[in-house]
Order: C-alpha cells, then structure tokens, then sequence
C-alpha cells in the first residue's frame, strides 16, 4: 500500500534527508515486510557487514505505546548483529507499511558474522563505535521512528483522500483512454473489471458477454471469483432474469445473492463470500454487449453515484467490445502477448536460479531481462573432468528474436563443454555454430570462465564481450584481452590461464550492468561497478550480487531499464 500512496523517488529523498537530520539510518517497507527505500549506511560496523535489511523479519514483537501517541507500537528487529527500531505506519485501519532507523548496538561486541572477513580487533572498535540500543520511552531512536511513522502516516492519509475523491471521477475517462490504446480485448475486459471493483471498493466483479444469435451470455472477465464460477457453460438469457433485465437497459439490485431466488449460482455465492451486488447492462447503440456485474461482501445498499458510474463504465466497455470484434489484428495481438509471456517463462527456466554445489567455489546468478524475453544469457554447469563452467554472454537485437538465439548459443555450449582446458577449442566450436545458425546480421559476445576440480585454476576465454573483474585482497584486476565477437567470422581464440587463491570473488557480467543510465543519462559505469565490487566483496556471492543490483537501481532511479542485467559470482573456496 505504501508503493502505491507514495512515489517511490521522493520516498527516497525522504529517508535519505531525515536520515542527515537525525544521524540515524532509515529504511521504509511495504506491508509485506520488503525493503521500498533505505538511506546510506551511517556506520563503519554496517559498511563492513555491507548488507541492508531486505525484509522486515516475519514475526515482529511489537511493543504497546500510550494510546494517545501514534504509531501505537513499535519493534525492535536484529539484522546480522545490528539492531533496529520498526514502527507500522497506519493508514485507518491498514498497515500500510513500516519505518525502521537504527543501526545500534545491544550488548559487548561478538565475533565478526559468517561471510565478513575482517579481525576480531577491527570489528571489536566497529561494533563499539555503534550507538547503544536504548529502550527507554525516551530513547533518541524511538522519537526518531514515531515521528516518521506519523509523518508518513498523515502522507498516506492524504494522498489516499485524493484518491478517493478523484477515482471515481477518473474511471471513466480511463476506459475511455484504455479503449482508444493498443490494447487486446482480452487485457481490456480484465482492466475493466479490476478497475471497477477497486473503485466502487467492491471485492468481487465479473463481465459476461452476449451472443445475440444464441442469446446466451459467457463469462469473459473475473476479478477474484472462484474458477468454479468463471468456468460454467454459457447462460442462456431466458434463464437469467437478472442478466436478462440488465440487458433491456437496467441496473439490478441484489440484496443478497446467497438467498435471491433469481440469482442461479446460490451455492457458490455462499462459498464465496457473496452477498450485494450491481449488475448493468453494457449497450451500444441500444443494442446488447453483454453484462457488468459488482459485488460486496457483506449487506450494502450502493448510492445512485455508483449506479451512475456502474452504467457509465459499462457503456464504454460496450463500444470498446464492438470496436474489438471488428479488429482481428487486437486478437492476434493478444495471442502475441502470451505466446512472448511464455517464451520469457521458458527463458527464465533456462538460467539457474539456485547455485550450483561445488566443492572450490560458491556460485550466484543474477538474470533480469528488460521485457518478456531477453538476449542476454548466463549459466554455470559442472564439467565431465569436475571443474566449472561460468558463461555470460549477450546476443545482438532484442525481443524473440534474440532470445531463441541465445537458447542455441546457450544449448550449443553445454552439448560441447567437456574439460576446463579446452575453452579456446570450445569457444571455436561456439563460433562456427554461430556462423551456420545466423545471418550476417547477427552476432554474439561471450565470455567463458572455467575453474578446476580444486577451484586453483581459472582459465578465461572472451569473445568481445565485457572483460571479468577479479577482486584479490581488496583490490581488483580486470583482464582485457578479448577476441572477435561470435558469428562474424573465422576465428583462433586464446585462453588465459590465471591461479586463483582463496577467497578470491570473479564477476562475470553484461554491458547491461556499466552501461544502466538515470534520468540524467548518466551511466552507472565500470567505476561504480569497481567502488560496488570492493564494498560488497568480502560477502558470499548471492548477497554480493544483490547488493550491486541495488546499488544499480539506486542509481537509475524512475528511468526505464533499457537493457537486460546479467551477473554470474564466483568465490573460491578456502579462505578463514
């Protein structure tokens, strides 16, 4: 609720200028406990840990406060050995999500945390130089979350009272505009009915369609009704008094749909949970669409101004439906939009999610593409010889395209990979593939990174494609050679060969990362990417790699995401 009431840049803003004003870092959640906004980190401790706390813990205790000072309560949580205030910001009677300041100390300082490699003595006089985690009625930090909440709260308050008094004037100008875009007429009719029970705060609604040749009716579009009702057969109208009265022009009052007699689905309301409802009929030019319907879930007698908008809503679908039926391309358009839903579905399956066990390396993916289906790939697979393979690759173009031809590369690749030392061979055997499989128009950059059984030997293979970063005692070192990108022609590709040491962080990513750009056109760049890697390093690689994706939409803000986002992490193993 709290995304939705408040834009998120000048929640931003928000906790970033209160965070300066009370020397406390601040961090705002939605209602489902996930992080919206956090301000910079204002401790040495916190910048060693290099994490932020992502999600509110699921069961918060929290602690009564006088009636008479909202917010009514608030919890202390712990994130790695940091502590935090959290108090819920109420919006009547929601949470519409949550304020946490802190980075406090409670307690003498324990050993440094799993994964943060510094000494005891360093992270000894960090811990130390933390605030103490008072828990008076007075403490600093609980005048410094009740207030935000407060102020949150009656920013919330406000902006919900807005859009209240204007949705309802707005929702029909917005299916106006819905039905003049380029929509299908499928997503049209889910749009109407979503938008319609939001507004009229009604938990359920459904639109069923006319067939004036059969002069039955079939459910086109639900929202939150049970399968069991959206799948019945068609109705027929002389069946259907309701139905049959909204289509002569009608809206029909329901009292109470478990109980009328002309409501045919009794058993199912009371399933459900229905109770009143609206239903209208949706015209053009005097003759019948089909039906909208609204329903609540308790007794409730809606005003003339619902009725008003009910009708008014329903007469714009009914033209958007006919406009739609004369348009074939918008159907074709609609099986278009799934058919590349599920190629995305498919793709995401592709790329690992979860990392691959191995004895000498932790291993994490990140995989964001940019719409439906992306041209960027990523794998790490376990060699015939017991080494590792880590691939990032990018395929020129966008869209379908690109993506079925980064399942050949990617299907290409592990139907050849064998050993960890014959990378310059297999990037060879990639290419040739390339050049059978695509036109002149086409090509790929790849980068292969391979490590032995023991995780002691990396050996790299790039083909034009954004060189590795190697992180080795805080400091890192980039390896630029880099052949021919794939598919253009010819080519003998070199293998690098590098011994690693424990402890050692190898990231693996696309230009999609550097190359991320605000609202200014500024890009997010490789010296960012350098500063990211350095400060979130020393953690495993799966917290490593979702800090840098934070610090990437930090920076980018509100601005589109143009490019797919691809990072692969790679640490060796061994170190204390």
């Amino acid at each position: 609720m709290l995304r939705e009431l408040i834009d998120a840049a000048v929640l931003e803003d928000f906790v970033s200028g209160y965070a300066r004003s009370c020397g406390m870092r601040v961090l705002a959640y939605d209602a489902r406990g996930v992080l919206i906004a956090a301000s910079a980190t204002t401790s040495r401790a916190a910048r060693l840990l290099g994490r932020t706390p992502e999600r509110l813990p699921r069961r918060l205790e929290f602690v009564p406060l006088a009636a008479d000072a909202p917010p009514a309560s608030v919890a202390y949580f712990q994130d790695a050995s940091l502590w935090y205030l959290a108090a819920p910001i109420h919006v009547g009677d929601h949470v519409a999500g949550c304020v946490a300041v802190g980075e406090m100390r409670d307690g003498p300082a324990t050993p440094p945390p799993p994964g943060v490699h510094v000494s005891a003595d360093a992270w000894r006089q960090a811990y130390g130089e933390l605030p103490p985690c008072d828990r008076g009625p007075d403490s600093p930090a609980l005048h410094a979350v009740r207030w935000a909440a407060r102020m949150l709260a009656q920013w919330c308050r406000r902006e919900a009272q807005l859009d209240a008094t204007t949705a309802e004037l707005a929702l029909v100008g917005d299916v106006g505009t819905l039905l003049s875009g380029e929509h299908s007429l499928q997503t049209i009719l889910e749009r109407i009915v979503a938008e319609t029970a939001r507004v009229m705060k009604c938990p359920y609604a459904s639109l069923r369609l006319y067939d004036p040749k059969t002069e039955q009716l079939l459910i086109a579009a639900a929202y939150n009704m049970s399968v069991s009702y959206t799948h019945v057969p068609r109705i027929s109208r002389k069946d259907n008094p309701i139905d049959d009265e909204a289509l002569r022009g009608r809206t029909v009052y329901i009292e109470n749909a478990q109980e009328d007699p002309r409501f045919r689905f009794r058993k199912e309301a009371r399933r459900m949970g229905l109770v009143s409802g609206l239903t209208t009929g949706m015209l053009y030019q005097g003759k019948p669409v089909g039906v909208l319907r609204i329903y609540s879930d308790r007794r409730q007698r809606f005003r003339s101004g619902q009725r008003h908008l009910l009708r008014a809503v329903a007469a714009q679908a009914a033209i958007a439906i006919v406009n739609a039926r004369l348009l074939e391309d918008r159907l074709r358009a609609a099986a278009m939009e799934r058919q590349l839903a599920m190629a995305g579905q498919v793709q995401e399956r592709m790329v690992r999610s979860a990392p691959l066990a191995h004895a000498g390396v932790q291993t994490a993916i990140v995989f964001e593409p940019s719409s439906h289906v992306g041209g960027d790939f990523c794998d790490v697979f376990a060699l015939g010889d017991g080494g590792l393979l880590a691939a990032v690759g990018d395929v020129s173009g966008h869209g379908l395209p690109a993506a079925l031809l980064m399942a050949s590369v990617r299907g290409a690749l592990r139907a050849t990979a064998a050993r960890a030392d014959e990378l310059a061979c297999l990037m060879g055997r990639i290419n040739e593939h390339v050049l059978r499989e695509t036109s002149s128009s086409e090509f790929v950059s790849l980068l292969l990174a391979a490590i032995d059984a023991a995780g002691r030997r990396l050996t790299l293979c790039n083909a034009g494609h954004e060189p590795p970063l190697l992180l080795r005692n805080g400091r890192i070192e980039r390896h630029e050679p880099a052949g021919l990108v794939l598919g253009v022609g010819s080519e003998r590709y070199d293998a690098q060969v590098l011994d690693l040491r424990p402890d050692d962080f190898l990231l693996l990513c696309t230009d999609g990362v550097v190359e991320a750009m605000n609202f200014n056109g500024e890009l997010f760049g490789r010296a960012r990417l350098r500063e990211a890697l350095v400060r979130y390093g020393v953690l495993a690689p799966e917290p490593a790699l979702r800090n840098i994706r934070w610090d990437v939409r930090r920076f980018v803000g509100l601005a589109e995401q143009s490019d797919d986002l691809t990072m692969v992490g790679l640490r060796v193993r061994g170190g204390n």
